[in-house]
């Protein structure tokens, strides 16, 4: 029972409608099914290759504008630092500072100062962890603790508005001082948005002046409470760098004064001559960076979708720019740092905090190859543990080491991928439905003309021609075959001798027109012309030919002749010459002609040379005298077909005529050529110049072969 729906359903017993319904479908749905997974996988890589170009170009706009803005900050700190208002305040803030110094203060830090530093331990402890003791935090100098007392302790303004104080009430000479500058400086920090503004005496260490009086003022950045902050680093890098024009800069580090916050400090010397007076040092503010970064905070409008972020990196792979999804989802965000095993300390302390910075640990692949210094696209798991789609790259800021990565998650990138198969499945199933239709219809309407034409076959073959082909099945096709292959027979007879008759029509073109032209003629072309540029002619003729034709007959002297040609023909494809023709005792031919060549003049002389001791050995052969005149020169030279039914090859020119007139001085056995081809062999040959010539030429002058050098 198999067996025989085996045989059923078997191609060779289907109809020929059948077979073309299954054909039909077989091609077309493999070709549709091809096509569109073809069209999808470009799509698919159009689509991922056009979300990497976009952060691409946010990487790289991002990375514009965060390396501009530490250039144009380190900039305005040069510029100011050179500013004689920001001297004469340095100046006065030391001797202002110093002279409380040496007075005889009656201050007790602890006593005056203990309320103050108690709030200040309390809110520091809980953004750090640190050990609750005031007795760290207190300053070192009496004239810190006085200034500290009067200036944050006795100033009425709450934390984080010191800087409205303009003056304290002790009528000291520091206080005036601040009355004089402070407005100014307070302006400098307000206009260019600056955290805080420091002078520091980088002799003594001492914070001489800071606007905003946090608990850093006043205080010894070599001795005091923050001797080892990034604050004091910076003013070692600034007591000791020998560039004094050049602004420093020290990387983010959480700063205790400012409760913890990470801070970025950048300052530069203030010299008078060739004297150092001390520093300004401003204190970055990270809000700047993270505007930048986060594009205020409007994400979709930037270009990174749902999730997508661009952030810093610092060599320490902590965070220098706060992260998105900590400001879009504070509580979600905890729990993914649960998910992927933060301890959970670490991000209680990141909450409390209040920021990302300093806090989340980065050490994806992309940011260690970014800090590496490579800059790429890939697709790596990201600090969440997440793939996505990253730009990275190094960025160029001078005294920091850090790296900018522009990510998207991958599955938001993929969103326009999923919608693309969707929609090449819904594609695939309509193509497929719309080509079994369509099959049928065409299988029906094939089948019809197949009919057809296997009638008129048999009409046509009711001769006795025969069978050549034996096709099982019985099918139109086979009785299709049948007939045509006697059609194929007689076609096939006919065909041999066409192409008979065509080889030997093109070898006797070959004769006398070159290869590459009579395929062009074989193409169809009529017009037919081309100009060289650079090519070497030879016209030789066989003296003593016609006077041998009366001697011995015209049959002879042609058998004569033709065994010379040969000679000749075989001597030139010896050295490349190609042979244009014969007229009667004359040769014409060429070098460098359809196969370029930078030796063509050398190539005819060597070809004369020869032909010379071919027509000697063909006068010993004979028995006869004949001798040769050659005529050489080189040129640029036109070639064409001249006629329409009976038509010749043939070259023209200027140089034609000139090789044919120098053959003309009818200097007997002698090798003559022009003034141009003696220029271009003299160095192989010796020549020596025809002095009177015979023939008015359009070459200067005329030379006759001697022997080779």
């Amino acid at each position: 029972m198999f067996e025989k729906l085996k045989m059923k359903f078997s191609a060779r017993f289907l109809s020929i409608r059948s077979r073309i319904i299954l054909m039909l479908l077989m091609v077309s749905t493999f070709a549709a099914f091809v096509l569109i997974y073809i069209g999808y996988q470009n799509g698919k890589e159009a689509i991922t290759e056009g979300i990497f170009n976009q952060l691409k170009g946010i990487r790289a706009s991002k990375q514009y504008q965060i390396e501009t803005y530490f250039k144009q900050t380190e900039g305005i700190v040069e510029i100011l630092a050179d500013n004689s208002e920001i001297l004469f305040a340095l100046k006065d803030f030391k001797k202002g500072h110093r002279k409380l110094s040496n007075d005889a203060l009656q201050v007790n830090c602890r006593q005056e100062l203990g309320l103050h530093y108690d709030e200040f331990v309390e809110k520091l402890s809980l953004n750090m962890d640190i050990k609750p003791s005031t007795d760290l935090y207190y300053p070192t100098s009496q004239a810190a603790c006085y200034l500290q007392y009067e200036y944050i302790v006795q100033n009425n303004n709450p934390i984080g508005e010191k800087h409205l104080l303009t003056e304290a009430n002790d009528r000291s000479d520091y206080s005036q001082y601040h009355r004089n500058h402070h407005d100014y400086l307070s302006s400098i920090v307000t206009k260019f948005g600056f955290y805080d503004l420091f002078l520091v005496d980088l002799e003594s260490g001492d914070i001489v002046y800071s606007v905003y009086k946090e608990t850093d003022f006043a205080t010894n950045l070599y001795t005091g409470p923050y001797r080892q902050s990034n604050l004091a680093t910076l003013a070692r890098q600034l007591r000791d760098n020998r560039d004094m024009s050049k602004a420093q800069i020290v990387d983010f580090e959480p700063y205790r004064p400012s409760y913890g916050a990470p801070a970025s400090f950048i300052g530069r010397a203030i010299t008078e001559g060739s004297e150092t007076v001390g520093a300004l040092i401003f204190q970055l503010p990270i809000d700047e960076v993270n505007n930048i970064m986060t594009g205020s905070g409007n994400w979709k409008e930037d270009g990174l979708g749902e999730s997508g972020e661009t952030y810093l990196v610092g060599e320490d792979y902590l965070m220098r720019s706060i992260s998105r999804f900590y400001l879009q989802d504070t509580v979600g965000y905890k729990q993914v740092m649960k998910d992927i095993g933060v301890d959970e300390e670490k991000t209680d302390l990141m909450y409390r905090v209040g920021t990302t910075i300093l806090q989340q640990r980065v050490k994806t692949e992309g940011a260690e190859l970014a800090l590496s210094g490579k800059k790429d696209i890939r697709i790596i798991k990201d600090y969440r543990g997440e793939p996505v789609l990253s730009a990275f790259a190094p960025l160029d800021i001078r005294g920091l080491k850090w790296a900018i990565l522009s990510e998207i998650d991958e599955a938001e990138a993929n969103l326009p991928i999923q919608h693309l198969k969707h929609k090449v499945f819904m594609a695939m199933c309509i193509i497929t439905l719309l080509v079994t239709f369509l099959a049928m219809y065409l299988a029906s309407n094939f089948v019809k003309p197949i009919e057809k034409l296997t009638v008129g076959v048999r009409k046509l073959s009711s001769g006795d021609f025969g069978s050549r082909i034996d096709l099982e099945g019985n099918d139109e096709f086979s009785e299709l075959g049948k007939q045509f292959n006697k059609m194929v027979a007689d076609i096939d007879a006919q065909q041999h001798k066409i192409e008979e008759q065509s080889l030997e029509n093109e070898r006797l073109m070959l004769n006398f027109i070159p290869e590459t032209i009579v395929k062009r003629l074989q193409n169809g072309e009529k017009n037919i012309a081309n100009t060289y540029s650079n090519v070497t002619l030879v016209a030789i003729d066989v003296v003593g030919f016609t006077e041998l034709t009366t001697k011995v007959g015209a049959n002879e002297a042609v058998i004569l002749l033709n065994h010379l040609i040969d000679a000749f023909d075989t001597v030139g494809k010896k050295h490349h010459i190609e042979k244009i023709r014969t007229i009667g005792d004359t040769y014409f031919a060429a070098c460098g002609l359809y196969s370029p060549r930078l030796d063509h003049a050398k190539r005819v002389i060597d070809f004369a040379k020869e032909l010379k001791l071919i027509i000697g050995q063909f006068n010993i052969n004979h028995q006869l005298s004949l001798s040769l005149e050659f005529g050489i020169h080189s040129g640029e030279v036109t070639s064409g077909i001249i006629g329409t039914n009976k038509f010749n090859y043939d070259l023209f020119g200027q140089t034609v005529n000139t090789t044919f007139r120098i053959k003309e001085e009818k200097v007997n056995n002698a090798i003559l050529v022009s003034n141009t081809v003696y220029d271009r062999t003299k160095d192989f040959f010796e020549y020596e110049k025809i002095e009177e010539s015979n023939v008015k030429l359009a070459v200067d002058s005329v030379w006759r072969y001697k022997n080779d050098k």
